[in-house]
């Protein structure tokens, strides 16, 4: 991981931990990578050290999860996304970063289109990679089941939940519906790369189901008609939506963690030419 270091940085929460560019690019614009979930930046490590020959990126880990601290809350008032993308802008705030460009992706696309609606000045151009529009029962199944409230015991029967729920995460979308239907045409990741995206699911695992929660409770159709920033999305449903956005057919479709080595490049490169042009 020559390309990427760990760092931490205070907000009044605690610490956010992050990964950043180990020589960083004074003369580029930096990038801000927010990462989906259940999931960490660790993931996106990969596609950092790509990108990180180019401009200085910057990939925390959103509150809650990966080893930033998590978020104050209580059982009748959790926090909702726009909570997220306001410690994203202070955690920013703190390393003095003002304008940045933006990459964000299920979870961290939600984060990221608040931060480019709240605060439009701040975001010069956006990318997208997944944004999923869900109605009805659909929608109901996935908030209800995708990212449940995980309770420690001490006979350890939430480890194997985890460990069953990664795996899956692999097998099936949605992952908890295992049906032959709802097979993913992949293999399972090799046994290290497994271990090391479960790691950070254990790290997570109290505080990860109240980002998903604020997730689905995100009005995001009447969201992304007020962006600003020059965006490009991935989904056709979000791209109708986005006044001028740019469609985003990516190279990868997997997480940059198990993804090979050329489609981590390749989608390098879409980001670097769409960042880089007029």
């Amino acid at each position: 991981m020559s390309g990427v270091k760990r760092a931490f940085a205070d907000i009044d929460e605690g610490q956010v931990h992050y990964w950043v560019s180990s020589a960083p690019v004074a003369s580029s614009i930096p990038l801000i990578v927010l990462h989906p979930g259940p999931g960490t930046a660790r993931v996106q490590v990969p596609l950092l050290e790509a990108l990180s020959k180019t401009r200085t990126v910057i990939a925390p880990d959103i509150i809650g999860m990966g080893d930033s601290s998590p978020p104050p809350h209580e059982e009748n008032n959790p926090p909702e996304i726009p909570y997220y993308a306001d410690a994203v802008l202070r955690f920013l705030d703190t390393l003095g970063i003002e304008t940045f460009d933006l990459y964000g992706s299920s979870l961290g696309g939600r984060v990221a289109m608040d931060i480019a609606v709240s605060h439009p000045g701040r975001v010069r151009r956006m990318m997208l990679g997944q944004v999923k529009i869900m109605h009805g029962k659909s929608h109901a199944d996935m908030a209800k089941q995708h990212a449940p409230k995980v309770t420690p015991d001490q006979s350890g029967v939430y480890v194997q939940f985890l460990w069953s729920r990664l795996r899956d995460l692999y097998t099936y979308f949605p992952w908890f519906k295992r049906k032959a239907e709802n097979m993913r045409k992949t293999n399972l990741p090799p046994a290290d790369l497994m271990h090391i995206a479960f790691i950070e699911q254990i790290k997570m695992a109290t505080t990860a189901h109240l980002a998903f929660a604020a997730y689905y409770r995100y009005p995001v159709e009447d969201k992304l008609p007020r962006i600003k920033a020059k965006t490009m999305v991935r989904g056709e449903d979000a791209l109708a939506l986005i006044p001028d956005a740019t469609e985003w057919i990516p190279a990868m479709t997997r997480d940059p963690l198990t993804a090979t080595a050329e489609e981590v490049s390749s989608y390098a490169s879409q980001m670097v030419e769409f960042l880089d042009g007029q």
